[in-house]
């Protein structure tokens, strides 16, 4: 079964409470000797692996491991800051934004985030993308094809993430927000729209790109009602 590790819980001297996402689950298990840099579970000790593993039915309250395999770690020589945070970060989001049932429906988008990240050190566009992911997964889709209120197509004039999206001439209202120029709204649609992490920073202006981010940490903080602890990080570091 192949998983990606989202915590760890020491449990004993050299064990741990792995908690995790298959491609259909979530589940927790008991990884003996995880602690141990000599065990064959030790690889299992980093938040975000990408494994396969096997269980096993023991006298504990959950499965126990009884066999892996690491198939990709987030690890790597040259980790700055920047890497560190967003890699905090994307698990921050996994672990607080959504149910227990509903977490294994983000593992494609959680496995090709930290790939991205790790193969380009993007960190910029693979977190915006990623966000992108998790908003529409967790129902709270941007419309960026059409206004938001009345489907038009054409003569959009702004993008309001209190309203969620797009706003052709027609229906907006002077209290709307009206802050991103036509190539940030540009930028945002494929955002949005990009069904994988092919996009690259590289493209596109950086302060564009920065107030993006900014944009969508509030909305997801006011969408799912969870205020980001490591953000400080990522901010710090930029």
């Amino acid at each position: 079964m192949k998983i990606i590790v989202l915590s760890i819980t020491p449990y004993k001297e050299k064990d741990g409470i792995v908690n995790a996402i298959s491609e259909n689950e979530s589940l927790t298990f008991l990884a003996r000797g995880i602690k141990d840099p000599k065990s064959k579970n030790a690889a299992l000790n980093n938040v975000l692996t990408v494994a396969d593993i096997e269980l096993m039915d023991g006298n504990f309250a959950h499965p126990i491991l009884k066999s892996s395999k690491p198939l990709f770690s987030p690890l790597k020589v040259d980790m700055d800051a920047k890497y560190l945070a967003s890699l905090m970060t994307i698990d921050e989001m996994m672990l607080n934004l959504f149910p227990e049932e509903e977490k294994q429906t983000m593992f494609p988008y959680l496995e090709k985030a930290v790939e991205s990240l790790k193969n380009t050190n993007d960190w910029l566009m693979t977190l915006l993308q990623f966000m992108a992911h998790a908003v529409r997964i967790g129902g709270f889709q941007l419309e960026v094809n059409r206004c938001v209120l009345c489907g038009r197509t054409n003569n959009i004039v702004t993008f309001s993430f209190n309203d969620g999206g797009f706003i052709c001439e027609d229906c907006y209202q002077p209290e709307m927000e009206r802050d991103l120029t036509k190539e940030q709204m540009i930028l945002l649609r494929k955002i949005v729209n990009c069904p994988d992490y092919r996009l690259k920073s590289s493209d596109y202006k950086n302060e564009d790109l920065l107030l993006l981010f900014d944009k969508f940490t509030h909305y997801i903080e006011e969408a799912f009602g969870y205020h980001f602890k490591n953000m400080r990080l990522l901010i710090d570091s930029k």
